[in-house]
């Protein structure tokens, strides 16, 4: 039996990582996105070695391992590097998520997956769960998270789709919220409920 496919997504900073760590407590297969990104950028990788090519070693630490937070800075600056970033990246990174959900034996597989929307990659799975926070939770986590000022941290927030447009998934399959404003054990309560759900499908 295939697993049922799940995306996670959510803003940055709305606690995707904290809801998907619940689910693993619970015995759900999870597969972070944002974990196979850094695999596929380690020293050595056809991804860094492409990054280098295209932005030169300005991107690299002093040990040859990619600064992240260069990267980030020329993501940002503008669309062309942003395109170019992620032609290069994407497709390796969702190589590397369909051969890790091959090896999946369990009914769920949850894949962290914060741009869904952004990257129209919803064909990839069966439904999704969308994590949401208000706007001031949001930065204040990010600022906390990032050392990034805040003009940085509005930018990277402004720069994702909008809660409205994630929940137009509805429109191309089954899609659950979970609102994570509240204390962690409120959160983890909804995963419980949420995963009792999903395992009886």
């Amino acid at each position: 039996m295939l697993p049922i496919k799940i995306a996670l997504t959510g803003g940055i900073a709305c606690g995707k990582s904290n809801v998907a760590r619940s689910f693993a407590e619970l015995g759900v297969d999870i597969i972070d996105l944002d974990e196979l990104s850094r695999l596929v950028v380690e020293p050595g990788t056809a991804g860094l070695s492409e990054l280098i090519d295209y932005f030169s070693d300005q991107i690299l630490n002093v040990d040859k391992t990619l600064n992240r937070h260069a990267l980030r800075e020329i993501l940002l600056k503008n669309s062309v590097n942003q395109e170019k970033i992620e032609s290069i990246l994407h497709p390796k990174i969702l190589e590397k998520m369909k051969m890790e959900i091959k090896k999946v034996k369990n009914k769920l597989i949850i894949i962290e997956i914060p741009l869904l929307v952004e990257k129209n990659l919803t064909y990839l799975f069966d439904r999704a769960i969308i994590v949401e926070c208000n706007e001031e939770n949001q930065l204040k986590r990010l600022l906390n998270r990032e050392n990034i000022d805040k003009n940085t941290a509005k930018q990277l927030i402004s720069s994702q789709t909008s809660h409205k447009k994630r929940l137009e998934l509805t429109d191309q399959f089954p899609i659950d919220v979970i609102e994570n404003n509240s204390e962690i054990f409120k959160m983890e309560q909804k995963v419980t409920d949420l995963y009792q759900k999903l395992i009886n499908l």
